[in-house]
């Protein structure tokens, strides 16, 4: 990237997206006199002030501001729209020196760290024993995208990335096979998208399907899915659980895409583990996107995974040390397995860690 964390406060800096992450970003960088203004593709805002920074449009920008470094805040990867696009972007209108917020969260990391899989390059890079040993665990596929993702989150380069993944999340078919006799076990069943891709994966034919969705609103959604179908009525389970390490009360925050464990969450929700909650159950596939509650909820499952020997998905993208400690955690579970790591959103998100015991 052309512009690093060292000497970033004595550049000229204008931010692209002036939503909640640019805003943030902006009053980061106030103290230090800057930036010069936000540039957003949406026009209602053009000619408008956010807490006293001027908003134009990107063309007008560049046009004002030839020398400056723009900052890319705009952080919702899409399949085909991710920070790679919105520089490339802003290069085609001129920019010549555009870099992503990175470097602001590693110039302010009081502030803004750590943030899901971001954290300071150098605490990273300080676990390099367990990052080392977590990689030798992957096939070779694996051990690329494990590569090009410790890339991204050390260097804060997008270009280091490949594009996503073009096959059904949490069922890559050239990994593994999914049979008539499934029992799948869905931690983070959101609003039932899953359990929509497993029903057409499987042309409806399997075993069970467990759900397992603390948020309401997503919760009412799956419910009404399950209840509107008959076949799916017959198999599938829900519960308004959290999964944890143990039966507890947790609290949780309810933002929809971004809802998950938080200790100043508005709801109390239930959290159980799975080894109680599945102890007359032979699960044959575990998928878990919790929202950094991964770690925990292997732990609360090691017995169920241990007896039965699932197909594991677990996500990797919640926390900073996640990529490397999940599949450790996986392979104290599963040692004689094949583990491998597929991305399916752009910058980072949706990566997911997979493991098929011998």
């Amino acid at each position: 990237m052309p512009t690093s964390e060292v000497g970033l406060l004595d550049q000229k800096l204008v931010i692209f997206g002036a939503g909640n992450l640019g805003r943030n970003v902006s009053a980061a960088l106030r103290s230090a006199g800057c930036p010069l203004a936000f540039c957003d593709n949406n026009s209602v805002l053009w000619g408008t002030t956010i807490e006293g920074v001027g908003v134009m449009s990107p063309a007008q920008a560049s046009a004002h501001f030839p020398d400056a470094t723009f900052v890319v805040a705009i952080w919702h990867p899409s399949k085909s729209e991710g920070l790679r696009h919105h520089i490339l972007f802003l290069r085609s209108l001129g920019c010549k020196q555009v870099t992503t917020f990175a470097p602001v969260m590693w110039q302010f990391p009081e502030i803004f760290l750590p943030n899901m899989f971001w954290e300071l390059p150098d605490k990273i890079l300080a676990e390099q024993p367990a990052i080392t040993a977590a990689r030798d665990l992957l096939d070779e596929e694996g051990k690329q995208e494990f590569d090009r993702q410790l890339r991204f989150r050390t260097e804060g380069d997008p270009f280091s990335l490949h594009d996503p993944e073009l096959t059904p999340q949490y069922f890559p078919p050239d990994f593994f096979r999914l049979s008539q006799q499934e029992c799948f076990v869905d931690c983070g069943a959101y609003d039932g998208d899953t359990l929509a891709v497993f029903a057409e994966q499987t042309g409806g034919h399997f075993r069970r399907y467990i759900a397992l969705e603390p948020e309401p609103a997503n919760l009412a959604k799956l419910e009404s899915t399950v209840a509107g179908n008959v076949v799916l009525r017959e198999r599938v389970t829900v519960h308004p659980f959290a999964v944890g390490g143990r039966r507890e009360e947790l609290r949780f925050s309810s933002a929809g895409d971004g809802s998950g464990v938080s200790a100043d969450g508005e709801l109390i929700v239930q959290a159980v583990a799975l080894d109680e909650l599945l102890a007359d159950e032979t699960p044959t596939f575990i998928k878990m996107d919790i929202e950094g509650f991964e770690l925990e909820a292997l732990a609360g499952a090691s017995s169920c995974i241990r007896r039965c020997r699932p197909k594991l998905a677990i996500c990797v993208y919640h926390r900073p040390d996640h990529l490397w400690r999940i599949p450790l955690a996986i392979h104290e579970l599963l040692p004689d397995s094949r583990m491998t790591l597929r991305s399916y959103l752009q910058d980072g998100f949706d990566t997911v860690c997979y493991c098929l015991p011998e």
